[in-house]
């Protein structure tokens, strides 16, 4: 069983990545958020990337029908959501 990470790995940085099969391949998934990955795909919402943003940014996980799923802090929310509404103005 693989030791759980206490912290982030860099950006490009393997050390916290996890093998999963994912279409009929292995890809290294970041550990923190390899279990929602998983689910998505089991749950037939097939996924293309995925990054638990190394302690920098928010995780964020690429479907394969072009939605991207960002996992945030309320912290973070509320930091992209009033730079988005500033933006749209």
């Amino acid at each position: 069983m693989m030791k759980r990470p206490t912290g982030h790995c860099g950006c490009g940085s393997y050390e916290h990545t996890i093998p999963m099969p994912l279409d009929e391949r292995v890809r290294d998934v970041d550990f923190c958020i390899a279990g929602l990955v998983a689910v998505l795909n089991a749950a037939n919402r097939p996924t293309d990337a995925s990054c638990c943003g190394h302690g920098r940014f928010p995780a964020n996980i690429l479907l394969r029908d072009g939605r991207r799923l960002i996992v945030c802090t309320k912290e973070q929310f509320r930091e992209i959501f009033t730079w988005w509404t500033w933006k749209q103005m």
